[in-house]
């Protein structure tokens, strides 16, 4: 739960923000996917994705559930999703208190105070994907685990996928967004488009995936003599 739908819902929440981002700028950017959309319809979503990840982040945040496994890793899992899904509540909760669309000077004046705190987050994602690297925090897949457990024995793939497909250009996104706010700036934007693209989209998948890896972990590990590793 806390790495499948949570990773998910994280995921998805790094690609539907810059998406919103770019209807409001009236961008038609590649793999934008959403052009438009009701506001009370982005309100809806971000209200979702921002409940799910501030329950879980909460909970992982507060009872640390993967301590038998790993003591350390709830704390690089559970706080920023935490911190994520209250910034999503805190957009959803003003985008449906607004019955008139926000403009692009209006979206930029609105998330200058809160891209200092976003500015934080790409911080403790840096310091993150810093320990992933060089404490091997993620470490190889259980050899039990179908197709992630091939690589039991080799655990640089798994922290650098992490480090360099996942935390690494979520952290450079956030840093990037006190600065993207200036209209003047449209590379800074983009760049930050397409790191939350990239994040988004290795968060997304990957944590879809593991519905399937990890019911066949428990498979394996409850029947005992079955070996599914595929």
């Amino acid at each position: 739960m806390f790495n499948t739908l949570m990773g998910v819902c994280a995921g998805l929440a790094l690609l539907l923000v810059p998406r919103y981002w770019a209807s409001v700028r009236g961008d038609r950017l590649p793999l934008q996917i959403v052009h438009g959309g009701d506001q009370h319809g982005w309100a809806a979503t971000f209200g979702l994705l921002g409940t799910v990840l501030t329950g879980l982040g909460g909970v992982m945040t507060i009872t640390h559930p993967l301590a038998p496994a790993k003591p350390y890793i709830d704390t690089i899992f559970g706080e920023p999703t935490l911190l994520l899904g209250v910034l999503l509540l805190a957009a959803a909760w003003r985008l449906a208190h607004r019955d008139d669309p926000l403009d692009e000077r209006r979206l930029h004046a609105l998330l200058a105070p809160a891209s200092v705190v976003v500015f934080a987050l790409g911080v403790v994602l840096v310091w993150c994907c810093l320990a992933i690297l060089r404490f091997d925090v993620i470490s190889a897949a259980p050899a039990a685990e179908p197709l992630t457990g091939l690589m039991h024995d080799h655990p640089a793939i798994e922290n650098t996928f992490f480090a360099a497909v996942l935390y690494g250009p979520a952290a450079i996104g956030c840093l990037l967004t006190p600065f993207a706010l200036d209209p003047r700036r449209r590379r800074t934007w983009l760049t930050l488009y397409w790191c939350w693209t990239i994040a988004g989209l290795g968060f997304t998948a990957f944590s879809a995936v593991n519905f399937y890896t990890h019911t066949g972990m428990l498979v394996n590990a409850v029947h005992g003599n079955t070996v599914y590793r595929w």
